[in-house]
């Protein structure tokens, strides 16, 4: 079975960090650095899971997240929202965009692990983006991505 998993993020340095260290662990990463970039590997090849920096610039994860979880294909895959803001706020928001869980920064590749782990093999409900939870994205062109 795949390890997929689509790193989006947007600082350079980290994001090749992040898929050096996925990969030591057994995990196939797939890097974007925008959530435009993402939507297009994802019309390539759909991953076991996202791992979305929330903070992105052309398209920011909460939008991102909305956008996937209202696909009928995208909103399947699980997703680990991360962000170096602090706080049960940026939780709460991640979760109600559609994130299936949620990482602070700075976090080891342990942490990560189990929680990547978890959202693959583990059981979890399925999300969607909540209602009333809008964002300029959905009213954009992002969710014209090609359903497979």
């Amino acid at each position: 079975m795949s390890k997929k998993v689509l790193v989006v993020e947007d600082f350079g340095e980290l994001r090749e960090l992040l898929g050096s260290g996925l990969r030591s662990l057994g995990w196939q990463p797939v890097l974007a650095e925008s959530g435009r970039e993402s939507l297009a590997k994802l019309a390539a090849d759909i991953p076991r899971v996202i791992l979305m920096d929330m903070g992105l610039g052309d398209m920011n994860g909460f939008e991102l997240a909305v956008v996937l979880k209202r696909h009928p294909i995208y909103r399947k895959i699980p997703i680990l929202g991360t962000t170096a803001f602090p706080g049960c706020l940026v939780r709460q928001h991640c979760l109600a965009a559609g994130c299936d869980s949620f990482i602070s920064k700075p976090f080891g590749f342990a942490a990560l692990q189990r929680r990547l782990t978890r959202l693959v093999y583990g059981k979890r409900p399925g999300t969607i983006a909540q209602p009333g939870y809008e964002t300029a994205a959905t009213e954009g062109s992002y969710h014209e991505s090609k359903p497979q």
